[in-house]
């Protein structure tokens, strides 16, 4: 099978058994997008609508090829190209499947099976309950305050509220 069938199937697991909306769903997206210079591309990319009408990523799936071998040498190297995506996209949850084997991994750093990828609601919940715990953080910390300080419990003696 090939990396594009394996693409349309992730799309079609994404809509049929995790309900998410295919006008949330992006292929084939330029990284530069996200760092300027950054190469390559995300095959299949999950957004949320944040609180400003923005698109936000929530979950980014690599495909590949159906022989592409899902281990050793190979899947270390699709790993760390992961980690690399996900640092610049922020989504926190990153797919890697060749359309027969699959691995994920989340924020929290578990490693899943394709049984726990959590349906469309459950990240639009989560990614809502991120926005209300940097909301908080920042409304702990004063735009004017230039203690440095990134802990709410710091000792600077400003008021962050």
């Amino acid at each position: 099978m090939s990396k594009e069938l394996v693409q349309d199937r992730v799309i079609k697991y994404l809509t049929e058994n995790l309900y998410v909306p295919l006008d949330m769903i992006d292929t084939n997206v330029p990284l530069a997008e996200f760092a300027e210079g950054m190469e390559g591309e995300i095959d299949v990319l999950v957004n949320v609508v944040d609180e400003e009408g923005y698109y936000a990523p929530v979950m980014v799936v690599q495909c590949l090829d159906e022989d592409a071998p899902m281990e050793g040498d190979a899947l270390e190297k699709h790993i760390e190209r992961l980690e690399e995506i996900d640092d610049v996209t922020l989504s926190g949850r990153v797919v890697l499947t060749n359309g027969d084997q699959m691995m994920y991994a989340d924020w929290r750093g578990e490693e899943n099976e394709e049984k726990d990828l959590p349906e469309y609601e459950v990240m639009v919940q989560e990614f809502k309950a991120m926005e209300e715990e940097v909301k908080a953080h920042e409304a702990e910390h004063a735009a004017d305050c230039d203690c440095g300080c990134h802990d709410h419990d710091c000792d600077c003696g400003h008021d962050h509220k």
